[in-house]
């Protein structure tokens, strides 16, 4: 029998996300610029765009990894640069999340626990009962036929099942905002299919609000609600994918349709910084969000065996150098 989905914690349906004039500045280049995005609650919002347009950047503002220079995110309302850290506890437990970027899927999972710990340790997190956790976490790994992987390291699996792991990861919470970067990056047509069917069950299943990024003009069309299209740090288009690909067959459509006939070009980087200084909070209002407790102590964790490991190599072989 299939498990019921996790319930909801106090205040955690599934919200809305919305991101307004967001403009973020890196590396002396206007990634975002007076951005504004909406992604309804309980629906599929698909992001799509050329290679290095800032796709990820925006996610990692709404999972609250980079501020933006200028602009809110809002996760149901709230504002998460200007959370309490109660606030942000309550919004984050509440946010499943994949991330993607130059080095993916494996800052989305913890490369010293087995395929299988790595689930039951998200479940562990949220409070499931621990009799309930094994057989939640084994459901998504059958789901992305990962089962009989359960027992491996991160390390010693191939880069499309790393990355269904990562999948796994994020789904596995039933959370009310499920975040998915770069969905279908390093999966053949064969897993792309198993990805899909897992995604569409979590709405099925949960009614959450998902926002995925993708560069596939199928897999926009087969889970989308809604799409939004980011070409030069701006969002050119947004509405349902029949409306806004209405036309568009090929990728040559999409570029012709969107990135060449965007004449503005990519936003300047004196026009981001005056917007970014006219939108800076007021003096005394932190940004900063709290870190998490258990992370930390991970990452203590790994600073004393490093230390523990070099003294003993230093002992075992003749001892300390001499300083003359």
């Amino acid at each position: 029998m299939p498990l019921e989905p996790i319930r909801p914690r106090p205040g955690l349906l599934a919200p809305d996300v919305s991101l307004e004039d967001v403009t973020t500045i890196i590396d002396d280049s206007a990634v975002l610029h007076r951005l504004r995005l909406y992604v309804p609650a309980g629906k599929v919002t698909v992001l799509m765009g050329p290679s290095g347009v800032g796709k990820t950047t925006l996610i990692k503002h709404v999972v609250g990894l980079l501020e933006p220079d200028g602009g809110t995110v809002r996760i149901g309302g709230q504002d998460i640069w200007d959370s309490s850290p109660e606030e942000w506890q309550l919004i984050r437990k509440g946010l499943g999340a994949m991330l993607g970027g130059h080095n993916l899927y494996s800052t989305s999972v913890f490369s010293s626990m087995t395929v299988l710990e790595n689930l039951t340790y998200s479940l562990q997190a949220l409070g499931v009962p621990e009799d309930e956790r094994h057989e939640r976490a084994m459901a998504r790994l059958r789901e992305l036929r990962l089962d009989d992987l359960s027992d491996q390291l991160p390390e010693r699996l191939p880069a499309h099942a790393s990355k269904r792991l990562a999948l796994a990861r994020a789904l596995v919470a039933d959370a009310p905002l499920t975040v998915l970067d770069e969905i279908d990056v390093g999966l053949d047509r064969e897993h792309t299919a198993e990805m899909l069917t897992a995604v569409r069950d979590l709405r099925d299943r949960t009614g959450c609000t998902l926002l995925v990024t993708t560069h596939t003009l199928e897999l926009a069309r087969s889970i989308a609600d809604n799409l939004a299209i980011l070409v030069n740090g701006r969002i050119v288009a947004a509405g349902p994918p029949t409306e806004v690909l209405d036309g568009v067959e090929s990728t040559e459509d999409f570029d012709r349709r969107f990135e060449f006939s965007d004449f503005t070009g990519p936003p300047r980087l004196e026009d981001a910084e005056a917007d970014a200084d006219r939108q800076r909070p007021p003096a005394g209002r932190s940004y900063q969000l709290p870190v998490d407790p258990q992370m930390v102590w991970i990452a203590l964790a790994a600073v004393v065996l490093i230390a523990v490991l070099f003294i003993t190599v230093k002992l075992l072989s003749g001892g300390w150098p001499s300083p003359f």
